[in-house]
């Protein structure tokens, strides 16, 4: 049997070039929130909207930067998303991903909410 070698720069996640970084911190205001459900597994889920404000440098030159981002926690985070105020100013993190595999537009999924 040929023991095949493994690649320099391959990833554990599948052919090379096909893993990558998708990590999203944000320091958000909860805006809005959706009644906690829960998923066919018994999962609990929240859909939600954050709003975020800063200044960022880009290129040099401050740039004030405003978005309202759609997000949504599964399991434990929706239920810390769930016991939340709108209006609480937290750091969410997580990562982004399609809404559905027709759509293009972008959602975060929120892992991890923390305290400022």
């Amino acid at each position: 049997m040929k023991r095949e070698e493994e690649k320099p720069n391959s990833s554990k996640f599948g052919e090379e070039g096909k893993a990558g970084i998708n990590q999203l911190t944000l320091t958000a205001t909860l805006i809005a929130k959706s009644v906690l459900r829960y998923t066919p597994a018994g999962l609990p889920i929240c859909e939600f909207e954050l709003e975020h404000e800063s200044e960022q440098l880009e290129a040099s030159k401050p740039r004030l930067v405003k978005c309202t981002v759609q997000a949504l926690a599964l399991g434990v985070a929706a239920s810390q998303v769930n016991g939340l105020e709108v209006g609480s100013l937290k750091n969410w993190s997580g990562f982004v991903a399609l809404r559905s595999h027709k759509s293009k537009s972008l959602r975060f999924h929120v892992c991890a909410v923390r305290e400022l």
